[in-house]
């Protein structure tokens, strides 16, 4: 809640984050997550699609779709995704600049953000602070 802590750069990040980023509608609250199952296009394009919630719900609507994970100490846990794909969080931060990969269960949320290269770094920065202790 102090967003004195935080670097100029992070503070971008911040910015971004809660503006055109979008990244709150999914990673909100105070566990950044909305605890909810969303399809970002990871997997979909192998030969044999990821299943994602549809392996437990048998819902066809919830292929691909996986739970949403916090943020908090993000940057000391990659690989990311549920399946190890996207190497660092730039990536991470780069896969959702464009928009996820295109796939007919592909989340409404998920669409290109347009944030130029500084602006990566930016979003990047602040995801890293969320590496902090937290009471």
């Amino acid at each position: 809640g102090d967003a004195d802590v935080l670097t100029d750069a992070q503070r971008q990040g911040l910015w971004l984050y809660e503006s055109r980023g979008r990244c709150w509608r999914c990673h909100s609250g105070p566990n950044f997550t909305d605890e909810r199952f969303h399809n970002s296009g990871i997997g979909s394009g192998r030969e044999t699609p990821d299943p994602g919630r549809m392996a437990v719900s048998k819902r066809a609507s919830d292929r691909g779709r996986f739970k949403t994970p916090t943020l908090r100490g993000v940057g000391r846990t990659a690989p990311y995704m549920h399946d190890g794909s996207v190497k660092t969080l730039r990536d991470v931060v780069e896969f959702y600049n464009k928009g996820g990969v295109r796939n007919p269960q592909l989340d409404p949320l998920i669409r290109p953000l347009e944030l130029d290269e500084t602006e990566v770094g930016f979003l990047v920065e602040f995801l890293k602070a969320l590496d902090g202790e937290w009471p």
